[in-house]
């Protein structure tokens, strides 16, 4: 079978994303057998629309921006960070193909946010002053506890697992048809996976960073890549 076209939306046009940045992610989907497809972000629906028959499955990278909290209904906090609209229309488009012809998602950091937004979830905005005796979130690494029977503990082979950590919003409230299956100590959600057990999986940490020397990481990317030869 020739190898699956992997769509990812890229702030190309942004000072604040390089290659370096985005080079994680077209590695890891190369190396699981997939070919990286960058997708602009715009609001343009009809210059998205060009790739969506192109492609086979979606990858939601990470973003140093946040989800616009007037799509989850709920007021700016204080804390919230920088907006970029663009991202949220690009990603939201590519959800709705990948829901209209059942492709496989993968969301990591934003992209989980970004997901659970788009089924009608709502985040936490800044987990430091809205979450009770959090552990760090921000540049660091802690423990997820994974839940029994999920993908994500078949592909780990644990239950306790180490996890790398750069952001400061998360899920609050999961999105239709979305299953909390990991948990940092602290309680903040850091993973979703879809109930039906189609491939739809979005994790908070950030598996392409480091994958070479994870297994974990590989076996992810490598899951999500096989979903969308299915």
């Amino acid at each position: 079978m020739d190898k699956p076209w992997i769509g990812i939306p890229t702030r190309y046009h942004a000072e604040s994303e390089t290659i370096g940045q985005i080079r994680h992610y077209l590695d890891a989907v190369v190396d699981a057998g997939g070919i990286p497809l960058l997708i602009p972000t715009t609001d343009s629906t009809s210059l998205v629309s060009d790739y969506l028959d192109q492609i086979q499955g979606v990858l939601l990278p990470g973003s140093p921006t946040d989800v616009d909290p007037s799509r989850f209904g709920a007021k700016p906090h204080p804390k919230l960070g920088k907006l970029y609209p663009e991202r949220d229309s690009t990603d939201f488009q590519l959800l709705q193909h990948a829901e209209d012809a059942k492709l496989p998602v993968l969301g990591i950091c934003f992209g989980v946010q970004s997901l659970n937004v788009f089924r009608g979830g709502a985040l936490v905005q800044d987990i430091p002053s809205e979450v009770s005796n959090p552990v760090v979130h921000d540049e660091s690494k802690h423990k997820v506890r994974i839940e029994n029977g999920s993908l994500l503990s078949k592909l780990s082979g644990v239950t306790d697992l180490e996890v790398n950590s750069y952001h400061h919003q998360c899920v609050e409230r999961p999105g239709k048809n979305l299953r909390v299956v990991a948990t940092a100590p602290d309680g903040v959600i850091e993973a979703l996976e879809d109930v039906s057990g189609r491939f739809v999986v979005g994790v908070q940490w950030h598996p392409e960073r480091g994958w070479r020397e994870s297994e974990f990481s590989r076996r992810l990317f490598s899951a999500f890549v096989q979903a969308t030869r299915v």
